[in-house]
């Protein structure tokens, strides 16, 4: 019950931070989304499940990011603008927090995909998850780097290229960093036991309508996208292109992804429990 009503809240900020509520209803959804994931992955896997999954995750992103930020690998030399506040190393805090909650998601979806029942525990399910859960989580950032970066100018790559200014590395970084937290995280998962909500079908339906609803706000974007042009070093892109791509981008990757992992979970049976 409590993850529903948390879901209802975001739902709700979602609506507003879209319809140009401001930035409070952002920082709103933010939250809310913490706190949906924090109460979800504890009924998922216990508090300790979730503090092994929010470890591994943030330890991970943050080494990448940093190592990315002074040595180029793995996503390419880029560097953060103060718009996320302080940094650590060069890296500020809510980015590598955000590979938490995305990832827990992306997670949530692979697992839905690739296994016969989310809670099963086979071990070729601790291979095949991280993997499905990787795509889908890098697919989250295809759509929105291009407009964080050559739009917002929130990061800025060293050399632009490739994707509207972003370069093939950082997406190849996305996978390197995705699949490692994710897949260490299966190698200690049958550690944690679900509680009994975990065990029906509207506790995993919940992560398919976050990320299939998060798909919207792209075509949101689009309407209201600017006139003009982006430049970043000597190349320049029309910014209604860079929100029309996002578009198409989401609809091809985070839409789908929502639409497969709930379409898995309509086939499932949750008569019994299974492990």
């Amino acid at each position: 019950m409590a993850t529903w009503v948390l879901l209802s809240f975001w739902l709700v900020a979602f609506a507003a931070a879209q319809l140009g509520a401001g930035p409070a209803a952002a920082g709103i959804q933010t939250l809310v989304l913490v706190g949906w994931v924090a109460v979800h992955a504890s009924l998922a896997y216990g508090w300790k499940g979730f503090g092994a999954f929010f470890a591994i995750s943030l330890a991970v992103a943050f080494a990448m990011e940093a190592s990315s930020i002074h040595t180029g690998f793995p996503f390419g030399f880029y560097s953060h603008s103060d718009f996320m506040g302080p940094k650590l190393l060069g890296v500020p805090p809510p980015v590598a927090l955000g590979y938490v909650f995305l990832g827990y998601l992306a997670w949530s979806l692979g697992k839905l995909i690739m296994r016969g029942r989310p809670t099963g525990l086979a071990p070729l399910y601790a291979v095949t998850t991280p993997i499905a859960a990787t795509f889908i989580l890098a697919g989250y950032d295809l759509g929105y780097d291009p407009i964080g970066s050559t739009v917002l100018g929130h990061w800025a790559f060293r050399y632009p290229s490739g994707y509207f200014g972003v370069p093939l590395t950082n997406f190849l970084g996305w996978l390197l960093t995705g699949w490692v937290a994710l897949q260490l995280f299966a190698l200690v998962e049958r550690r944690f036991t679900a509680a009994a909500p975990a065990f029906t079908r509207g506790f995993w339906l919940q992560p398919c309508l976050i990320w299939g609803v998060s798909a919207l706000q792209y075509p949101m974007m689009f309407a209201r996208a600017p006139d003009g042009l982006a430049t970043v070093g000597a190349r320049s892109f029309v910014i209604a292109d860079v929100y029309e791509s996002a578009v198409i981008v989401s609809l091809l990757t985070m839409l789908f992804a929502a639409l497969a992992a709930a379409g898995r979970l309509a086939a499932m049976n949750f008569k019994e429990r299974m492990p």
